[in-house]
């Protein structure tokens, strides 16, 4: 199986959690390449079997979270190259994600209604959740490709 982690961070908080994404996978046996929206070139994305992508948490406070410009306009050039249920979502935040995960998944052109996952981090730092929803999204991955 091929990960491919791609992420948009502005203090790098949301590079750090990236990395422990990335290395998590990789201790799983799993081929993971990692790398910044902007260094990313588009063509890849045909190679890999599971995307996992994020940024950080824009918005005020408490209401209006979304995810960052950049991240958005990127995700949704690459809108529909990674079927919706190889997808999961990342952010990192200050007080609160709020609507980050529907922010996230209009941008990727995935309609509301769809399940997907958003493993998010005010430390940067993967825990023991982060790492069961993973493994969790990896073995449903896992029984889909041996139907």
């Amino acid at each position: 199986m091929k990960a491919t982690v791609l992420y948009y961070s502005h203090t790098g908080r949301t590079a750090a959690y990236s990395r422990e994404i990335a290395m998590y996978l990789w201790s799983k046996g799993i081929s993971v390449s990692m790398y910044s929206i902007s260094d990313f070139d588009k063509s890849k994305l045909k190679d890999t079997d599971v995307l996992i992508s994020g940024c950080w948490t824009c918005g005020w406070f408490v209401v209006m979270q979304h995810a960052h410009r950049k991240w958005r306009e990127f995700s949704n050039e690459i809108a529909g190259k990674v079927p919706s249920e190889r997808i999961m979502f990342f952010t990192t935040y200050k007080f609160r994600t709020g609507s980050m995960l529907n922010s996230m998944k209009k941008a990727m052109k995935i309609p509301k209604e769809t399940k997907s996952k958003l493993l998010k981090s005010k430390t940067g730092q993967l825990t023991q959740e982060d790492k069961n929803k993973l493994d969790e999204f990896i073995n449903n991955i896992n029984k889909q490709t041996r139907k």
